[in-house]
Formats: C-alpha cells, structure tokens, sequence
C-alpha cells in the first residue's frame, strides 16, 4: 500500500510565499515602528502631549503607514498663515473660537516638522531592514501625505 501526494510541489511553494509574505510584513511593521517612535519623539508636545501619543502605524497589504487621525496634524507639520509651507492663508490677522469658548487671534504658526524628518532620518535603516528579506531586489515609495492632502512621492530602487 501507498500513499501518493499530488501538487505537493504547489504547496511548497504556496508556503514559502506565505513565509516570505510574513517576513516582509514583520519587516514592514519594524521599519514603520522606527518612524512612529521617531515621530513621536519630534512631535511637540503641547499642554497634553495628545499630537505625541496619537502617533501610529499599521501594515496592510504590504503597505505600511505612520499617521496620526488628528485634525491639526497637517497644521503643525506644515504652518500655517502667513507662515506656512508653500503658502498659506494671506487674510491676515485672523480669529477663531477654541474649543473653550475662547477667541484667539494670529497670523498663522511656523511648521514644526515631524513626520517627514523621521521617516528621512531612518531611510537608510528602513532600507536596510527591508532589503534583508527581498534580497536587496527592492522598489520602494515613500508617500508624504498629511490628512486628505496629497504631498509628495520619493521612489527609491
């Protein structure tokens, strides 16, 4: 009596893809990690330190993100007024009602960049971790985007 296994050759492969799928998503998660904490260590802290601690990541798909969900966010990485990043409001002075019901008046607020300078000062380790599991056959791109605004793309190969 024996037993033949058929497509066996199949599910090897499938399994190795599988592992390499795994490798390549715990690398994502590593590289993205040293953003996040970088990030984290950039980022003003605030009266409540709320835009430190609401820096995040996950990995989905083989793409992995470093975002924070808060509103502000794109505010304080960019400027705004008459001091923001490649323009910004020019009606100037402006006034707004806080969430306490308190009116403030300004002329905008310089950027304070935190994002982009830890994903630019940790290229070269993300690079290296993630070339460690392709083998160095690696294309990779990094999107700036802050909220629903686009910003810019830098393709590394």
């Amino acid at each position: 009596m024996s037993i033949e296994f058929r497509g066996l050759e199949d599910i090897e492969a499938t399994l190795t893809t599988l592992t390499d799928f795994n490798r390549l998503e715990a690398a994502l998660d590593k590289a993205c990690l040293l953003v996040e904490r970088s990030a984290r260590q950039k980022a003003p802290k605030g009266r409540t330190g709320e835009l430190r601690r609401s820096i995040q990541h996950k990995v989905v798909d083989l793409e992995g993100v470093v975002f924070t969900p808060l509103e502000y966010a794109p505010y304080v990485e960019y400027g705004t007024g008459l001091f923001a990043e490649n323009g910004g409001r020019t009606d100037v002075p402006w006034s707004y009602l806080d969430e306490r019901g308190e009116w403030h008046t300004t002329s905008g607020m310089h950027p304070i960049p935190y994002m982009r300078p830890a994903l630019n000062e940790n290229r070269e380790k993300i690079l290296r971790i993630l070339k460690t599991v392709t083998g160095g056959d690696l294309d990779i791109i990094f999107i700036y985007r802050m909220g629903d605004k686009f910003r810019s793309v830098v393709r590394y190969t």
